[in-house]
């Protein structure tokens, strides 16, 4: 679910050649089994292309965020299951496991002209490894399938038969191919924890049968912590800049008691990081507006389609998908000063999360 603890997390890699310093440590990037089970993810796709074993209180989450600015069509994936029952917007989803796959929560939409969700509530996930890697999501006749190996996936999303969505995603040519996190045990805290793979890439496509390409994004997130209030936004510029955007909020909305702020502007391939930034909204629904802000950055962004995705066990946690274009962008770095028609038009995901889920 976007980056909902990755400022939290100790970045263990980013590796361009991920191969050759993958063998130079002998194969082994992370070592899970403090979390989880005895267990060694020798590439980055052992983490995404996998179901854990997941202990009491254990979650996994894969999202997948496709857009093309400065076109508006945009594409939300997003499927996961904690290892208790849950309740998605009011459909059960027992995390057991048939003849279909892993039972998962899943909400899956897009946006071409008008919204329109594919997936709602829960899917069976199955998953198969080695050299023909895929991760396949049913729910009747719609269907998810990724397929491939880093750095190139096929992805495809079917509704009730017909194929809706396809892309071929690929490396980009500056900036990080992906980042490999790990959150190691607390001592404070004993057995929480949590591991994520981000995959930053390019694709080509074809959207409700139209030609489209842009800017991919892919996660897979493995956690044994309780889901909290956070902010997240995730930008793409047609100029080809991004900026990213976290804060947790432990204490929820109504106090300023924040933590794991993280920001960054990226251009030309290189992050700069950005300090001291909040994020303020005004309006609701559709006609949200969204103001992140800060020293040296002013950005203004307007809502143009929303999915909620409203999770129940004892409590409940909700978790807002925002899709936005930027009306106005301000930048005052060391030594140049940019605005929305130095970076192109530009378009993008706010996330937002209320409420807990133990």
């Amino acid at each position: 679910m976007g980056s909902m603890v990755l400022p939290a997390l100790k970045r263990i890699a980013q590796m361009p050649d991920w191969k050759a310093k993958s063998q130079k440590r002998g194969g082994k990037l992370v070592e899970f089994s403090r979390l989880f089970k005895t267990k060694e993810y020798a590439t980055p796709d052992d983490l995404f292309f996998a179901i854990e074993d997941l202990p009491s209180f254990g979650k996994e989450y894969w999202f997948l965020h496709f857009c093309a600015p400065p076109r508006k069509e945009q594409v939300v994936l997003t499927l996961g299951r904690p290892v208790e029952p849950v309740k998605v917007n009011n459909t059960e989803v027992l995390a057991t496991e048939g003849e279909q796959g892993m039972a998962c929560a899943a909400v899956c939409w897009l946006y071409s002209n008008k919204k329109e969700v594919v997936f709602d509530s829960s899917a069976f996930v199955s998953v198969k490894s080695g050299k023909a890697k895929s991760l396949v999501a049913k729910k009747g006749k719609s269907q998810i399938s990724i397929t491939g190996a880093y750095p190139n996936f096929q992805v495809k999303l079917a509704k009730d038969g017909k194929q809706v969505f396809s892309a071929r995603a690929y490396p980009q040519k500056k900036g990080v191919p992906f980042e490999f996190v790990h959150i190691l045990k607390n001592p404070f805290a004993p057995g929480l924890g949590a591991a994520m793979i981000n995959y930053y890439l390019d694709f080509e496509g074809e959207l409700e049968g139209q030609k489209l390409s842009g800017k991919a994004y892919l996660q897979k997130v493995v956690a044994v912590i309780p889901l909290a209030p956070w902010n997240w936004v995730r930008l793409h510029f047609k100029g080809d800049a991004a900026l990213d955007f976290f804060t947790g909020k432990p204490f929820g909305e109504k106090t300023h008691m924040h933590f794991a702020d993280n920001a960054y502007l990226e251009l030309d391939g290189k992050r700069t990081k950005l300090r001291g930034l909040r994020i303020t909204s005004y309006l609701s629904g559709d006609k949200r507006v969204w103001i992140l802000s800060g020293k040296k950055l002013f950005v203004v962004m307007e809502t143009y389609a929303l999915q909620p995705f409203i999770m129940k066990q004892k409590t409940t946690f909700r978790y807002d998908e925002y899709i936005v274009r930027v009306q106005s962008f301000a930048f005052q770095g060391a030594h140049k000063e940019l605005s929305l028609s130095d970076l192109g038009e530009g378009i993008g995901l706010v996330e937002e999360a209320s409420g807990y889920l133990l």
